[in-house]
């Protein structure tokens, strides 16, 4: 690969999965375009250069690429998704019941979408996510959390962060202040 930066043997060796990932399993199936859609890039010059070793993998690029991708991030990168786990600290399969198809209860063994977003989340969402994902965990999410969590979600997708009026006798709790 031809590289304009001088990248670590690791980066090189990130840079020869996610090429050779590209190459038996998606090129053709989906264009580079589509992939930097995916991750929110304006075009498709950074997947590129991912791709091909000019620059090196970062944490976020990792998360990104492998979420647009659908793979788990160790496929591309084992040093930074061990990161990934080293971070978050902590076993997503909350439940500690053996996956079965079929069921709610995600693989512990892959990563899930809730460990991408766990592991990009600042520390104060993590633990309201952490939260929110034992209680579901237990069984003791109501139907009326469930539809509340399905509505703060369908809100979210809009993209607006002003949400003031959403709430408006709402107060905010001192215990949960950024610290």
């Amino acid at each position: 690969m031809d590289s304009t930066r001088k990248l670590s043997e690791e980066q090189i060796a990130d840079a020869q999965r996610l090429k050779s990932l590209w190459e038996r399993e998606f090129k053709g199936k989906i264009s580079q375009e589509e992939v930097a859609h995916r991750c929110g890039w304006k075009t498709q010059g950074a997947f590129n250069q991912y791709l091909n070793g000019k620059i090196p993998i970062g944490l976020q690029a990792l998360l990104k690429m492998s979420r647009a991708l659908g793979v788990d991030p160790s496929r591309i990168s084992p040093g930074l998704a061990a990161e990934i786990s080293k971070n978050t600290a902590t076993d997503f399969n909350l439940s500690q019941s053996r996956y079965v198809p079929g069921s709610d209860n995600p693989p512990a063994a892959s990563y899930s979408e809730i460990d991408l977003l766990l592991a990009s989340a600042t520390p104060r969402s993590r633990q309201h996510l952490l939260r929110i994902a034992q209680a579901a965990a237990d069984g003791r999410l109501s139907e009326a959390d469930t539809k509340m969590l399905s509505d703060i979600a369908k809100r979210l997708e809009k993209g607006s962060t002003d949400h003031r009026d959403d709430y408006p006798n709402l107060q905010p709790d001192p215990a949960d202040q950024d610290t």
